[in-house]
């Protein structure tokens, strides 16, 4: 009985209060408040949608504020074709800057490949010889040799003291300087498979580069996106600028010139300021996946299993950063290049002499020793450009490979499984939309150049 007088008494004054609009407490109807919280009002009438209508507009300015794939593909696609739309890399050395001519600096297609081992190249390398790059490399040096070898000659025709020794026959053999020669080629030939063993090391890291950037974005957008969109796009936008980081340190460029592309694709501005700051770029990048790992895992986000696999992939991104700065901070022992420059060195110094009194005429031994130095000194110099492999490798277009691969890893998921929850997002826009860092012009240059 007391509760039915109590229930027509509450029915009462709500009635009356929502005629008059006015705010009742919720203590009114026995409700009980924790110690220390304060007991929001109910509004009723005009204030009720009034209140609504604000949290509605708070939760859109939320949403303006949110990520999404579109935005994250049209930050790919200004990156890739604004910023770094150049087709050559502006870092490496001048002479091997020309996209039309073939060169190791540049990702290779199918017409480069025939070009390449096509039966012409025979005529081509002759017609093209004037303007090598290689004879370019080393023009100082052979300036000296020429310079030296015409000196050599002159000495011989107009100084008595080489007359006499001419009429006395007395001459330089041959015989020690061939011992010697072979020497040499042994010392260029063994630091010239050294130096293509560190271009073919530091060539497969670089693959690493892409097949770990694009396993870590797989990861990503399977096991986090699925259960917080905000963390998984945060997380795909710093692996995108994993490869950007790494050649920046590899090439030595200065902060200016990687800050766009973070910037870019790092909008908020603590995480671009922490990466930037970061003795070692790349490992920023590191260590904001570990942390996102650990906070996902304490909240049940992740699975003990999808937290070793990724916890594994950054595993792999930080060797490649360790594995390339041993490359970069460890050459070919000085004292190898050293006597091996030496013995070059006094080699030919004495050989136009020792191929002038041995019976050759002037014009025989200018060409024999312009032959031999540029043999010998051209593979000392290839030597040491592949000494240094980050300097020539096309680190430029693998580093776009391998933002496009980030990329695709969100904007080219697989449609859902048999029970599985659409994307909210996916189900509005077309994969054109999403893949808009894609152009017909690109279609075929995708196509071949992903072969990393």
């Amino acid at each position: 009985m007391k509760f039915r007088q109590s229930l027509i008494l509450s029915t009462t004054i709500i009635w009356k209060a929502n005629s008059l609009s006015i705010r009742i407490p919720a203590q009114l109807f026995g409700s009980r408040t924790p110690p220390g919280r304060s007991v929001k009002p109910i509004f009723l009438n005009n204030e009720a949608s009034g209140s609504l209508e604000a949290t509605t507009t708070s939760s859109a300015k939320e949403k303006e504020k949110d990520d999404s794939l579109e935005q994250f593909s049209m930050d790919i696609e200004h990156v890739i074709h604004e910023l770094r739309g150049s087709p050559v890399d502006p870092t490496i050395p001048k002479l091997f800057r020309n996209e039309k001519r073939l060169s190791y600096a540049n990702t290779w297609t199918l017409e480069d490949w025939e070009r390449h081992y096509s039966r012409k190249r025979y005529l081509r390398y002759l017609v093209n010889f004037p303007r090598s790059r290689l004879l370019q490399r080393i023009a100082p040096q052979m300036t000296v040799l020429t310079l030296w070898t015409l000196f050599s000659l002159w000495i011989e025709n107009h100084l008595p003291i080489a007359g006499l020794i001419m009429k006395e026959k007395s001459t330089i053999p041959l015989t020690s300087l061939g011992i010697i020669s072979s020497f040499v080629a042994f010392l260029l030939t063994m630091r010239s498979n050294m130096g293509l063993s560190r271009l073919d090391e530091g060539r497969k890291l670089w693959s690493k580069v892409v097949l770990h950037s694009r396993e870590m974005a797989h990861l990503i957008s399977a096991f986090i996106y699925p259960h917080d969109k905000q963390i998984a796009l945060k997380l795909g936008r710093h692996v995108a600028c994993f490869g950007w980081l790494l050649k920046s340190q590899l090439r030595f460029v200065s902060e200016e010139d990687i800050a766009d592309i973070v910037n870019t694709m790092v909008p908020d501005k603590a995480d671009a300021d922490y990466i930037l700051q970061h003795r070692q770029k790349p490992l920023a990048v590191v260590m904001r996946v570990r942390q996102a790992i650990h906070y996902l895992g304490r909240q049940g986000k992740l699975t003990t299993a999808e937290e070793i696999a990724l916890d594994h992939t950054a595993h792999n991104l930080s060797e490649v950063v360790t594995s390339t700065g041993r490359i970069r901070a460890s050459p070919i022992p000085v004292l190898y290049t050293s006597h091996t420059t030496r013995l070059l060195t006094f080699y030919l110094c004495f050989l136009p002499t020792a191929l002038r009194w041995n019976g050759l005429d002037g014009v025989a031994t200018m060409i024999s020793t312009w032959a031999v130095g540029f043999a010998m000194l051209g593979l000392d110099e290839l030597s040491h450009l592949c000494e240094q492999p980050f300097r020539l490798m096309p680190m430029y277009q693998i580093s776009k490979r391998s933002m496009v691969a980030v990329a695709d890893a969100f904007t080219c998921r697989p449609p859902p499984l048999e029970g599985e929850e659409r994307d909210e997002e996916r189900r509005h826009l077309s994969q054109k939309q999403l893949t808009s860092y894609w152009n017909s012009n690109d279609a075929m240059k995708l196509s071949d150049d992903t072969m990393e």
